[in-house]
């Protein structure tokens, strides 16, 4: 183990390797750690319903984010919203050609460069079919996007099954 000399501060007597570890680290203490929740929201059903039950029980704050299609469709989902009560905060991203991973993405990717503190957790609902030859109906956008946040740095992607 390499230390440095004691007439130094007493900052700089950490072990040299301890205080590269740290640098590239950044965080030591769940104190210094500040989360934002953001749960994506796909339609007003009870998979979403139970992600946004858990993103709030978290005790952290929540976005709920929606990829809508098109104007008209982000409207009727801002309705549904609205009469379900409008507890959290919605953000609605508009993707013409029915994307959904690569907008997610360039929105993570931008909260995340605006507020470089925060970690991030995505929150994903997940339809746990008991039937295998069931499971291809239900979409891979969960690892899709996982592996696509994967490179970034305080993004924690986690989901929440919901079993049918």
């Amino acid at each position: 183990m390499n230390t440095v000399p004691v007439d130094q501060s007493p900052a700089e007597q950490v072990p040299t390797d301890r205080r590269t570890d740290e640098l590239t680290e950044g965080e030591e203490t769940p104190e210094e750690i500040h989360h934002l929740s953001v749960v994506l929201v796909e339609s007003m059903n009870l998979a979403s319903m139970r992600a946004l039950a858990y993103a709030a029980s978290l005790r952290q704050p929540v976005l709920a984010l929606h990829v809508s299609p098109s104007e008209e469709e982000a409207r009727r989902f801002c309705d549904y919203w609205t009469q379900w009560g409008d507890h959290l905060p919605l953000e609605v991203l508009e993707s013409p050609y029915r994307a959904v991973v690569a907008p997610l993405v360039h929105y993570i990717e931008a909260l995340h460069e605006q507020h470089p503190d925060l970690t991030v957790t995505i929150i994903l609902p997940e339809i746990v079919v008991r039937q295998w030859r069931y499971r291809f109906l239900h979409g891979r956008t969960a690892v899709r996007l996982a592996r696509a946040l994967r490179p970034l740095p305080k993004i924690v992607v986690t989901t929440v099954p919901f079993h049918v």
